[in-house]
């Protein structure tokens, strides 16, 4: 995927996430560029841009931009009463079989008034549905 093909991509997933934001305001867009690698067995990827979008029914939609882009789906929750961190279930992908993964969504607080906030980090393990490779995601956002 060439790098003008990835920032088309990009901007198309912030413009559909702050859309869906303004219809919504109880929902949490979350995004961050940082660091990060997603391990699908034994392949390798360097993920540099993640969007999370947070649905006030506990649904969770995860965009990973890398040299290639995966779109997941799962569920969310509040850990332990905290206001910043947030348990992830991933029970759903792009692909009819899907992956199957949990973790910890690791949130900052945004300059911005209102719901909206900046990932710090995302951890998920898990399993591909279809493949039964193992698959793990840490992703670092910049400062």
């Amino acid at each position: 995927m060439t790098r003008t093909t990835k920032i088309f991509a990009l901007c198309i997933l912030l413009l559909l996430a702050v859309t869906a934001s303004a219809q919504d305001n109880k929902s949490i867009v979350a995004h961050a560029n940082g660091d990060g690698t997603l391990k699908l067995g034994d392949e390798k990827f360097k993920v540099s841009t993640v969007v999370i979008k947070l649905f006030e029914d506990g649904k969770a939609e995860i965009n990973l931009i890398s040299e290639i882009t995966v779109f997941v789906s799962g569920t969310w929750s509040w850990k332990d009463d905290s206001k910043q961190v947030i348990s992830l279930k991933i029970s759903g992908g792009a692909t009819g079989g899907g992956v199957e993964a949990s973790g910890e969504l690791f949130l900052r607080d945004s300059s911005e008034a209102g719901q909206r906030r900046s990932i710090d980090r995302v951890s998920l393990n898990g399993t591909s549905k279809t493949t039964h490779r193992d698959l793990a995601l840490n992703f670092q956002a910049k400062s």
